[in-house]
């Protein structure tokens, strides 16, 4: 929620500017946008996605979502499910909560940044090889995505030229489980996990994408 508030005001600009003495530079940053109102296109319902679509109800964005399948109204309230073609022609704000692997690497590329609303805006907190970052740096440059919020990259800890030098790109160096309270979660699900596999041979809360390992 913080990349795509901060994507959509393109707060990267000033808050560069401040630092450097500049205050709100010369000429002054294009104007943002507020989320209210907005429609946010959720790729993948899942828990990600479902806690991530509680919090933008609550600045009033209307929620839209593209998942494996359409989930019961009890899980997706007033989300509409829509296509994944959908998706991409009707999000004002798009965000990634899929995981990667064959059928999911570079699922958004030059032919679906084609798809898109001029002036979308990106946020991706889920794996970056999901997003073709070449064809992402084309689209940031030529103004196709207004801007865009990364957690994740295809090749980190390395990122593309393209993104650092894009001042409307806000860049996080995967810091989405980077609070105590996460880290505790993490910590006491693993335990729970470990003592269920002694007492009983099963686990509990798999990762779907983790469940054939």
């Amino acid at each position: 929620m913080f990349l795509i508030l901060g994507a959509l005001r393109r707060l990267n600009v000033p808050m560069t500017t401040l630092r450097e003495g500049n205050w709100r530079g010369h000429a002054p940053p294009p104007l943002g946008r507020d989320p209210e109102g907005k429609t946010l296109g959720i790729l993948g319902l899942g828990g990600i996605g479902q806690n991530l679509k509680r919090k933008a109800e609550a600045f009033s964005m209307r929620i839209i979502y593209h998942s494996r399948s359409k989930l019961s109204e009890h899980v997706a309230g007033n989300a509409e499910y829509v296509t994944f073609e959908d998706l991409l022609a009707r999000s004002d704000v798009i965000s990634i909560n899929i995981p990667l692997n064959a059928d999911t690497r570079h699922l958004i590329s030059t032919r679906e940044f084609q798809q898109m609303k001029d002036g979308v805006v990106l946020v991706n907190t889920a794996r970056g090889a999901i997003l073709d970052e070449g064809a992402l740096v084309k689209a940031l440059d030529s103004g196709k995505v207004a801007s865009v919020g990364l957690d994740v990259y295809e090749d980190e800890p390395n990122i593309h030229p393209g993104l650092k030098a894009n001042p409307h790109a806000i860049l996080l160096p995967h810091m989405g489980t980077w609070s105590v309270e996460t880290q505790a979660a993490m910590e006491e699900k693993t335990i729970a996990n470990v003592r269920r596999a002694l007492e009983t041979g099963s686990l509990r809360d798999i990762v779907p994408e983790q469940a054939c390992l």
